[in-house]
């Protein structure tokens, strides 16, 4: 018999190492009982969107989209952590004249951005022009990617203020976290005021432990969230607030119909779920 053999039996033979080995077993068999049995969910599945974010309209209410909508370079894209996104410029037609709107037609994707851009250094237009960027995950239920506390910091802007208000949309109060950030590079850019929450497995959060902490939940079979996130460049945080709170109005039902219908995940499975918002979608 082989040294490693014998030293293995006796091993064997010490009653503190069965002990423990039959410990070891009897709980690997009582947590996998457990699991079956409480129906515990430590890896969610995915949840498709109801419809296609792209579909989300060029014009809702007052707002029309004037950029293009194009895909991330892949570098970004990976670092972005998912491939369902939006990222959009929409102006208010209240206020800027149609003449205006119609500059962007036939326009490059460069383009449009360098008009959107002189619109929103104009003073008579400051209030009629915003950034609206939507993104999707599911399936995760690690971490929350990508919130402007962080992604603004490492492009070298600062907070300068930030509150979590309860903003009222349409019929609707909505807790947000809204965030000032100034330009720490000592170059030319212009502050950012940025507002963001997340709809998370059919409910709203602002705050990101709180979606990790819903996804988290072991006892939900599926998990999502979607984080929308609004920027214009006013400094006058109540002007900045009310141009998105006039966005969201319009926009953010419209938005909601490319999410999953949470409760009928949760009844029926997402199968059933796609197939009622393909019906949905189809009339």
């Amino acid at each position: 018999m082989s040294t490693a053999s014998q030293s293995f039996k006796q091993v064997l033979q010490q009653p503190a190492f069965v002990v423990a080995g039959v410990i070891l077993l009897v709980a690997a068999f009582g947590l996998n009982g457990a699991t079956q049995y409480l129906q515990l969910h430590f890896k969610k599945q995915s949840v498709p969107l109801a419809r296609p974010l792209a579909d989300v309209p060029v014009t809702m209410s007052n707002w029309v989209q004037v950029s293009k909508d194009e895909p991330l370079e892949k570098d970004i894209e990976d670092t972005l952590g998912t491939k369902l996104y939006i990222f959009r410029d929409y102006v208010n037609t209240k206020v800027v004249p149609q003449g205006e709107v119609d500059k962007f037609k036939d326009q490059t994707y460069s383009e449009r951005k360098k008009l959107f851009s002189r619109l929103q250094a104009d003073p008579r237009y400051a209030d009629a022009v915003i950034n609206c960027a939507v993104t999707y995950y599911t399936g995760m239920v690690d971490t929350v990617a990508h919130i402007p506390d962080r992604c603004y910091i490492a492009d070298g802007f600062q907070p300068s203020e930030y509150t979590v208000p309860t903003w009222r949309v349409g019929e609707r109060d909505l807790k947000v976290r809204f965030i000032n950030f100034e330009d720490q590079t000592y170059g030319s850019r212009v502050s950012r005021s940025v507002a963001y929450f997340f709809q998370v497995n059919g409910a709203y959060e602002s705050n990101p432990a709180d979606v990790r902490a819903r996804l988290q939940n072991l006892l939900e079979r599926y998990g999502y969230y979607s984080k929308i996130e609004l920027m214009t460049i006013l400094k006058d945080r109540d002007r900045s607030a009310a141009v998105m709170t006039d966005f969201l109005t319009g926009a953010l039902p419209e938005i909601e119909r490319s999410f999953p219908d949470w409760q009928k995940v949760k009844t029926y499975g997402v199968d059933a779920a796609v197939k009622v918002a393909s019906a949905r979608g189809a009339k």
